[in-house]
């Protein structure tokens, strides 16, 4: 879904201006190279206020001097060399490294997850030999991300071990990849629809029964796509479908995923949040219903068009042209989200950082309702934003479930009556090295939070499967393993240290650039009051790319 891109370029519109000036506050104007890159945490999963490495990997150029590795709060900096001290293991091989980063754990400002596990959040600057700095807060428009977990955690989550790197929570299937056969590398990997994690599947099942209708894979580290450098998105692939009438063809691929035919999607789900779980879930039953007369989906995307008022998970975004023109500069005119109708001939935008429940579409297709409650869908033709309460269009198509039907042979079958209620799902962890505690406690946290029949959090845009169905199904995480269930602590994160890193002995203040320890002003003069507010979901701004499912 797009809708979490508003966030992110409007935090990237604050930070990008900030980080374009040099240390004397002018404007770079000296032609820059063209640099890329990766960061890697050791660990990528801690306690709140343990310390991590951090390497930055630099490709494309042999001209930096350092990084500087920040915080969207301005509380946690750091500055890497490539000096072959302080941790870096060789000095010029552009790997550029600091030790006893201490992550911000801050409770009002980590997203936390059930109050208990979340992410922090780095960006970076890179300085070259002639003491530019060259603004990277948006490279490959992701931050670099750390798990971070309340220590009260310790001791609760209880592991069985399968052997061979195998073993699992009550809530968690954990694959210590150290031969790679997962995915190819980390953090840099060749992971894309459909083309790999086999072997992830095939490995849950080696140890674990046959009683999965989704399985989910997810990195515990941020992985890279190796082209471009990009974080790898979220991405759902379908192994079998029975169900009739939705426009998707009956067919099960389930062996070569391991299963022996219940298993009907996989999916990856990129490091550190659940976000996006709800509509990855969806691309299960498809959005081609209706398709091949209707144009109902948008070719583009894989998802329902844009310009309609069928909102909810699996509908696409409105984004008004030149949405990502000029990214640095507020723009007004810069408008993007989802039309509801308002009854009386015109629409409401309400905009994408809503969290919105499944569409009455949707529910009819997964089987939560009957036909007759899904009501008429409206595609608008180049409509007059002008007042985006009441937005109006000149030509409005109006589809209804009865144009759908007839386009699909019929009601689906089976119908909501015999329709399957209750799901489970494997949540699966796979990276190159041992776990530690910390991670078990991590995404076992990730996953209980699946199971959540809570409302949504808009703070860590996580919204519960129940949630979204409207109460009709469930998704069941806990894994047929022989542990207890754990016994978790009230949601009250710990309070941990002063935000602090413990600098390398050749670190300098650099006039203009170094953050205020504890708010205030940043790198060019923002300021931060107005940060935080517009960051809280940042955590999902870097998966707005994704719109495309296989």
């Amino acid at each position: 879904m797009l809708w979490r891109a508003t966030i992110h370029i409007a935090v990237l519109s604050i930070i990008l201006i900030s980080l374009l000036s040099q240390p004397d506050g002018t404007q770079a104007k000296q032609q820059t190279p063209e640099i890329t890159g990766w960061v890697r945490f050791t660990p990528s999963i801690i306690w709140c206020g343990d310390t991590v490495k951090a390497e930055f990997h630099a490709v494309g150029s042999d001209e930096i001097d350092r990084v500087q590795l920040w915080d969207p709060w301005f509380k946690a900096k750091a500055m890497l060399y490539d000096d072959g001290a302080n941790g870096d293991l060789v000095a010029g091989d552009n790997v550029f490294t600091v030790e006893n980063i201490r992550p911000n754990c801050d409770p009002s400002a980590i997203n936390y997850v059930n109050g208990l596990a979340g992410t922090a959040h780095f960006f970076a600057d890179i300085f070259l030999e002639d003491k530019r700095v060259i603004a990277r807060v948006n490279v490959n428009g992701i931050t670099y991300d750390v798990g971070v977990v309340d220590p009260s955690l310790k001791g609760v989550f209880q592991i069985q071990d399968f052997g061979d790197g195998l073993t699992a929570t009550a809530y968690a299937f954990f694959i210590e990849d150290s031969r790679h056969e997962v995915m190819d590398d980390y953090p840099v990997a060749n992971v894309y629809c459909g083309t790999t994690n086999f072997n992830a599947y095939r490995k849950l099942y080696s140890v674990l029964p046959d009683e999965f209708d989704f399985a989910s894979v997810m990195p515990g580290l941020l992985i890279y796509r190796p082209q471009e450098l990009e974080i790898n998105v979220p991405y759902a692939i379908r192994v079998s479908n029975d169900v009739r009438h939705i426009g998707v063809p009956v067919f099960d691929s389930s062996a070569k995923f391991g299963s022996d035919g219940r298993l009907k999607a996989t999916i990856y789900h990129d490091f550190g949040h659940i976000s996006i779980m709800d509509h990855e879930l969806g691309h299960t039953w498809g959005m081609e219903i209706g398709d091949s007369s209707q144009g109902l989906l948008d070719g583009s995307t894989g998802h329902f068009v844009a310009l309609s008022d069928l909102g909810g998970q699996m509908g696409g975004i409105y984004l008004s042209p030149g949405y990502f023109d000029n990214p640095g500069a507020f723009d007004p005119g810069r408008i993007g989200g989802h039309f509801a109708d308002n009854g009386d001939g015109t629409w409401r935008l309400i905009p994408n950082t809503e969290i919105l429940p499944y569409s009455p579409l949707e529910l009819y297709v997964m089987g939560l309702i009957p036909a007759s409650e899904v009501p008429p869908i409206h595609i608008l033709e180049s409509p007059d934003l002008t007042d985006p309460e009441h937005v109006q269009a000149n030509i409005v198509r109006t589809i209804t479930i009865e144009d759908i039907l007839r386009v699909e042979g019929g009601e689906r079958i089976p119908s909501v009556a015999d329709s399957q209620k209750d799901f489970n799902l494997a949540f699966i962890v796979t990276q190159d090295v041992p776990f530690n505690e910390a991670a078990y406690a991590f995404f076992s946290i990730l996953s209980m939070e699946l199971m959540s029949k809570d409302g949504p959090d808009k703070r860590t845009a996580n919204a519960p499967f129940y949630w979204a169905t409207g109460g009709r199904a469930t998704l069941n995480t806990r894994l047929p393993v022989d542990l207890p269930e754990p016994a978790l602590p009230q949601p009250t994160p710990s309070p941990v240290p002063p935000i602090e890193v413990l600098p390398p002995a050749s670190t300098e203040s650099q006039p203009g650039v170094d953050s205020e320890p504890n708010g205030g002003s940043g790198p060019s003069g923002v300021s931060c009051a107005a940060l935080p507010a517009a960051l809280v979901l940042v955590v999902s701004g870097r998966t707005w790319r994704r719109k495309r499912n296989k």
